[in-house]
């Protein structure tokens, strides 16, 4: 067997990659995103080939490569859902598609609300959501910008959501239609939002 030091990433491919592709269609449903994830692959095993010390290590090396490629396409796909739902900008547009410039709607209504409720939680919490929910940043980023553990910012966005969800419920009274979407409110006098 030749050893990994002479083998290029290609050797690497014809050994695995039948492989690979099955274990990453089994796991990415849509198939033209599993076969980027298996592009991605290719480009780690390329990068790093070099660094794997003998043939023992190889194959638990390249599946740790691909189950992380599989991880990061979740957590990309996690993202971008999260961007579509979470982003006020991106409520307001919605929001603006369902009526008219001129006619403030719920959505757009209650997402100006958001920031007045924001100012109402901890400073941590606070800038917690604003980098992960209105920046877009993953809860990994968001700890490494603000120096704290992973573990920290998840429990700091947990809490904020939370204490988020507790004002905007004691501020305004919420009618949801059947996917969680806010489609009429109440807002009651001495409300912080208004």
């Amino acid at each position: 067997m030749v050893g990994p030091g002479s083998r290029t990433s290609e050797d690497v491919w014809r050994e695995f990659g039948s492989q690979l592709r099955a274990f990453v269609h089994r796991r990415v449903a849509d198939p033209q995103r599993a076969e980027d994830v298996l592009g991605e692959i290719v480009l780690r095993i390329h990068r790093g080939l070099g660094r794997v010390e003998d043939d023992e290590h190889l194959t638990r090396w390249v599946y740790r490569i691909t189950r992380n490629a599989i991880i990061d396409e979740y957590r990309r796909a996690e993202r971008e859902q999260a961007r579509e739902r979470t982003l006020p900008d991106d409520a307001a547009e919605l929001a603006g598609e369902a009526g008219s410039e001129d006619e403030p709607t719920v959505l757009r209504e209650l997402a100006a609300c958001m920031r007045p409720l924001l100012e109402g939680l901890p400073p941590e919490q606070r800038r917690a959501l604003e980098l992960t929910d209105l920046e877009g940043l993953t809860q990994v980023d968001a700890a490494g910008r603000e120096g704290v553990s992973v573990s920290g910012m998840k429990s700091r966005v947990q809490r904020g959501r939370r204490r988020l969800a507790e004002l905007l419920g004691q501020c305004c009274e919420l009618t949801l239609d059947a996917q969680g979407t806010p489609m009429d409110y109440a807002r009651p006098t001495g409300c912080r939002c208004g």
